[in-house]
């Protein structure tokens, strides 16, 4: 074999990815997150930078002299080829390499590959397969597709930033960079669906995403109960908006529990658990909505039992009682946890000088196809020579080719029957996901036991009709001889098995995966709970505050001077499910190379680690331990949120203050580059007009800027509407009502049901 036709050195790590070729253009976090998640699957993901290298490089600590630690974390396992943007049609070896990838990831905003000649058209008429992810601030269309944005601008026009924080201060981002990385989750699961159409059609497609897009399309009871009430999603500091209890309790000695009664029992295994067994009978506790309507009453019950006992007895306690509770957890105990530990949650990597530092393992877990780890992310231009001379040798690979009668023109994942087995929220929501998109969803009920609950395990409650549209349904007693006979015989029928039942649970019914691969062994068998399917800590309930806790991200969210605070958008269970279809597609891709299905094994704590960036990496490498900070983060240092004339608030953003400096000056301010001076003088500027007048004036001015909207604001943000995330719907019990479309767009779309 020549040198010309040699195999990519290191690309023959396994995993639910292998042989799918990635091109990756990025310069946010977006599109290096998207990348990565592809890379922790086993895709050959080739990461072409300009020759000063990606922005990523230089953003956040690093060990002295190395690329910050947030970029060493999040593109390990790529390939980091120097190119700029016009050799790409140019440089034969690079044009080869785009026209016989799978896949293109970018994010240098809309209009810059058409720039280059790259636009497209242009690509999929060289490559017909290509599925090309485009991520941008507001998206490649719509009145605002050109204005600057990043994770800090996207929170505050999808809403997640006006729900955040405390009523009686402003409000503040999530602290991880939680729009940027579910778009990049999310648009990485949407260009697995199209590079599985495209194997199927022939024909590959543009995924576009806007950063605010998955925002808002995972807050998926809000825009609905807006509309039908009124109701206006807030801050609400540690508590929640639909669960009560649900909140996080100081414990004796300082530290902090969070906890979720979500549903009847298991508010009623909470009261056995701190000695008040009475309490369910009482009649301001007895209902899910008679806890709502007595929040500080139910809060006050639970408060006052953790107030008297130290954490680790609490968490100890709460355990053994089947209780969904568990201790905020800091990054040092993260990396001391022994269920952390058992299921090698976090990974050991190696910088660019052979330091070890620690980094969140790749999630989902799959039974049959685990990637073999990587050891470190490229240096500046690492690997153009191997890329070169191994272009040939991809070109040469050999592709799945598994054509369908579906038209070309049909959804993505048309032929496609999942079967849903799954209860609130992680796992219904990821169904949803893949009904969008063109699945066949039958969901499979089990017969009702009593009133069907509004916030638990079989919740019909207000978002209902979003995290269940494009689905059937089905009431099925699959633990009885003759339910589970009907089962299998779809199961036979079936791709996709989906299931969020406490691990064990499917077994205990003998329907576990051996009985369920026995009877088709091409069935992909997602598993999502709280803790995973191994480990000390297994059996453990699990709500969505509990992930959150558990895996870090809470204990970095709010002000030093409070109480670790919620995100306003339920992102334990909504990562989760993100992640979820990240899983399916990875596995059903790996079902066309080789046929068998496989386990795919989501936790939900570990979908929370993976979103803390450089947490680990910093503490295990520089011994910088992340502490509160009123949303504040290294990865965003020169970005703020000042109060409007009305009472509105405006986030802004830019890569530096000296930028703000020029769009001060140009705004005919004085002329300040010190963060308190900026934001001085923009908290003059802002608060003497209307804050819809402030953004206008900012972004004129050269800033990132948006209004922090509500949902009320959003329902009548043009923009919205000219893209079609907002959609108007008959529901048969609801009337009509206001919901999210399905997100991402593409050019070649599914049929959209939504």
């Amino acid at each position: 074999m020549t040198a010309e036709s040699s195999a990519l050195p290191g690309s023959d790590r396994g995993g639910a990815l292998e042989g799918v070729v990635v091109v990756e253009l990025a310069q946010s976090l977006a599109g290096d997150f998207a990348g990565g998640l592809l890379a922790d699957m086993g895709a050959t993901v080739v990461k072409v930078e300009p020759r000063d290298g990606s922005p990523l490089r230089r953003r956040g600590p690093g060990i002295a002299g190395e690329d910050s630690l947030y970029f060493q974390s999040e593109n390990r396992g790529k390939y980091s080829v120097v190119a700029e943007l016009p050799e790409l049609g140019r440089e034969p070896w690079l044009a080869k390499l785009l026209e016989t990838a799978d896949a293109l990831v970018e994010d240098l905003g809309p209009g810059q590959l058409e720039s280059f000649g790259l636009a497209p058209d242009s690509l999929l008429g060289k490559n017909a397969r290509l599925a090309l992810l485009r991520i941008s601030p507001f998206g490649q269309t719509g009145p605002l597709a050109g204005e600057r944005g990043d994770d800090r601008i996207a929170q505050a026009f999808s809403g997640m930033q006006f729900a955040t924080g405390f009523p009686d201060r402003p409000p503040i981002p999530v602290t991880v960079p939680l729009a940027e990385s579910w778009s990049a989750i999310l648009g990485a699961g949407t260009l697995l669906m199209a590079i599985f159409h495209a194997r199927r059609s022939g024909h590959g497609q543009v995924v576009d995403i806007g950063l605010y897009q998955t925002a808002l399309r995972m807050q998926e009871d809000v825009v609905i109960r807006y509309h039908k009430t009124g109701a206006v999603a807030s801050r609400m500091g540690t508590e929640s908006a639909t669960v009560v209890p649900a909140n996080v309790y100081p414990t004796r000695d300082g530290s902090f529990i969070a906890l979720s009664g979500a549903g009847d029992q298991p508010f009623a295994r909470l009261c056995e658990a701190i000695g008040a067994p009475e309490a369910v009978k009482d009649p301001r506790f007895a209902t899910s909505a008679a806890r709502l309507a007595n929040r500080a009453a139910a809060d006050e019950l639970v408060r006052s039992w953790v107030a008297k006992h130290d954490v680790a007895d609490v968490e100890t306690h709460f355990m053994e009682e089947a209780v969904a509770g568990t201790a905020v957890r800091s990054v040092d105990e993260i990396l001391g946890d022994a269920h952390v530990k058992a299921r090698r949650s976090v990974l050991t990597l190696k910088s660019s000088s052979g330091r070890d530092f620690l980094a969140p393992a790749p999630t989902p877990r799959f039974s049959r196809t685990s990637t073999r780890d990587s050891v470190s992310a490229p240096r500046l231009g690492e690997h153009t020579a191997s890329v070169r001379a191994s272009v040939e040798h991809i070109a040469a690979r050999p592709r799945p080719d598994v054509r369908s009668a579906n038209a070309p023109d049909a959804g993505a994942l048309a032929g496609v029957r999942v079967l849903d087995l799954s209860q609130w929220l992680a796992g219904p929501a990821a169904a949803a996901l893949l009904g969008d998109f063109g699945a066949e969803v039958i969901m499979v009920e089990l017969p009702a036991t009593g009133t069907a609950s509004i916030d638990g395990p079989g919740s019909r409650g207000v978002g209902f009709p979003v995290t269940n549209r494009n689905k059937r349904s089905i009431t099925l007693d699959v633990r009885s001889a003759r339910g589970r006979e009907v089962f299998l015989d779809l199961v036979r029928l079936s791709d996709v098995i989906v299931e969020n039942f406490r691990p064990g649970t499917l077994e205990r019914w003998n329907l576990g995966p051996p009985e369920l691969h026995a009877v088709n062994p091409r069935v992909v068998i997602l598993r999502s709970s709280g803790f995973g399917q191994s480990g000390p800590y297994a059996a453990r309930a699990a709500f969505n505050p509990v992930a959150l806790a558990f895996g870090g991200m809470t204990y970095l969210n709010g002000f030093p001077d409070r109480p670790p605070c919620r995100d306003g958008v339920t992102a334990g269970d909504y990562s989760t499910a993100l992640f979820n279809v990240l899983g399916v597609l990875a596995a059903l891709l790996r079902r066309d190379r080789d046929g068998q299905g496989q386990v795919v094994d989501t936790a939900m704590f570990e979908c929370a680690l993976r979103l803390t960036g450089d947490l680990l990496a910093v503490r295990s490498a520089l011994n910088i331990r992340r502490e509160r900070a009123a949303g504040d983060s290294p990865l965003y240092p020169s970005s703020l949120t000042v109060e409007a004339v009305e009472g509105r608030f405006v986030a802004a953003s830019a890569a530096s203050w000296s930028e703000f400096a020029d769009a001060l000056a140009r705004l005919g301010r004085p002329r300040v580059d010190d963060p308190v001076g900026v934001r001085e003088e923009l908290a003059k500027l802002v608060g003497a007009v209307a804050a819809d007048e402030a953004a206008r004036v900012l972004r004129r001015a050269g800033l990132a800027a948006s209004v922090v909207n509500s949902v009320a604001d959003l329902v009548q943000e043009p923009h919205l509407w000219s893209r079609g995330d907002l959609v108007r719907r008959t529901d048969p019990e609801m009337g009509e009502i206001v919901m999210h479309a399905s997100a991402p767009l593409s050019a070649r779309r599914r049929r959209s049901r939504s």
